[in-house]
């Protein structure tokens, strides 16, 4: 299959419909073939197409190479946005992650709602991440390698050359007298990728010609894999959800070690937060999974926890910082902002915490303090609140974050766990109902 704009358009009408598209535009071949046959499509496509270009200062070239993007796209009739970093590399970090990573920190910056970015990996770039996946060890997921389309930041990312090879745009740029600007970082072999690129794919394209397609079509076959793997997960998390985005540890144990993991991952990918290694999962299994109920083990990694209380998984930060508990004023306003970064809210109710209270009194947020009872509203006697922790869940490390509503100096409400005192009622009281979001 030669690439041109006949055989790219089915790719691209297949993957979601975006208000528009944004090519990342390095200067270089594969980069200058996408942007060129984008705008080949501009009147089938009937959306608009611009181009961004990220400056690392990280080349002596790179004023040249933002000058001839900024070239091209003017004689292509492409609106360009130009981004330039200053890059400090830590000691030992790795020059190609770091650049990767500020690069696509920047795009997402520009990345408009509902907008599509494109960017120009080919077939031969995903065989060489499969093969750097194997060598890293990675699982599923890693071997999956570069999917052709998934939903990034307010829109889409899409990689729409997947099916083409580098050669084919080649061709592409020979027939279209395309002119581009070389990376010399491409030629150093000290980078993993290009030694595979110049070294070890040359040699197995020698035995087996097709080569990168077959590895290509590999990471496909892995892909399809992968999401099988994540809808069982997903089924098995679902299955196993306890109360406040907790796991339920006997729901957990019944499942076979590697459906367990499925489970976590999923909940860990629900709430945003880095997927651990398996040596960690086996941790997790061994060390909190199987403790003792009474027992509060931690497993953490990358700025995340996972903590067991009674039969409940809890996520949470692996280093919880120490913040100022003064008293936070709540005016009348559906929520408020506390200084965790958690928020304390109040939604419509046909029970609950009258509205007057924000009308007619003084409401503020507070945190435990020595001596404090609450009298459970609709039960018998008052509780420390060490006591009433105990007989709501609340584990152990969460108690001095739960926030506590005062009206006029009175105790109403421990965060949306329970209501204190008798219900205050008048004729004509309309209720709210308290919501904490501990994240």
């Amino acid at each position: 299959m030669a690439l041109g704009a006949a055989y790219l358009l089915p790719v691209l009408q297949k993957l979601p419909t975006p208000a528009g598209y944004l090519v990342a535009y390095s200067g270089g071949l594969d980069s200058h073939v996408l942007l060129h046959a984008m705008t080949a499509l501009r009147g089938d496509l009937k959306l608009p197409v611009r181009a961004i270009h990220v400056h690392h200062g990280l080349q002596a070239e790179a004023d040249q190479w933002q000058a001839h993007c900024a070239a091209t796209c003017a004689a292509l009739n492409v609106a360009l946005v130009t981004e330039q970093l200053s890059m400090r590399l830590s000691p030992g970090e790795s020059v190609e992650a770091a650049a990767r990573e500020a690069r696509y920190s920047a795009i997402a910056g520009h990345l408009r709602p509902g907008e599509m970015l494109l960017t120009a990996q080919h077939r031969d770039d995903q065989a060489e991440t499969l093969l750097l996946q194997l060598l890293r060890g990675a699982g599923v997921d890693g071997l999956a390698a570069m999917p052709l389309c998934r939903e990034w930041f307010s829109g889409w990312q899409a990689r729409p050359l997947l099916p083409f090879s580098r050669d084919e745009l080649v061709v592409y740029a020979q027939d279209h007298a395309l002119d581009w600007v070389e990376d010399p970082s491409n030629q150093d072999q000290r980078f993993d990728r290009n030694y595979l690129r110049h070294t070890v794919m040359p040699l197995l394209q020698a035995r087996w010609p097709s080569a990168a397609k077959t590895l290509a079509r590999s990471a496909s076959h892995l892909a399809s894999a992968s999401r099988v793997i994540r809808h069982t997960g997903d089924v098995d998390r679902a299955a196993c959800e306890a109360e406040r985005g907790c796991l339920s540890v006997a729901a957990l144990l019944g499942l076979s070690a590697v459906r367990r993991h499925g489970a976590i991952r999923s909940w860990l990918r629900l709430h945003g937060k880095p997927i651990p290694d398996h040596a960690r999962l086996v941790e997790i299994d061994q060390s909190v999974l199987g403790a003792a109920e009474d027992a509060s083990p931690k497993v953490a990694w990358a700025g995340v926890a996972v903590r067991r209380y009674r039969d409940q998984l809890c996520l949470l930060a692996a280093h919880e910082p120490k913040i100022s508990h003064e008293p936070v004023d709540w005016p009348d306003q559906a929520a408020v902002n506390l200084p965790d970064g958690s928020r304390l809210s109040r939604e419509p109710a046909t029970q609950g915490v009258p509205d007057r209270y924000w009308i007619a009194g003084q409401v503020q947020v507070r945190w435990r303090s020595e001596g404090m009872v609450c009298k459970p509203r609709g039960r018998k006697g008052s509780r420390s609140f060490k006591k009433l922790c105990q007989e709501l869940g609340i584990p152990p490390w969460q108690r001095d974050r739960v926030p506590l509503v005062y009206v006029d100096e009175r105790l109403i409400a421990v965060a949306d766990y329970c209501l204190c005192g008798e219900a205050d009622i008048k004729p004509g009281d309309t209720y709210s109902r308290l919501r904490w979001d501990a994240d």
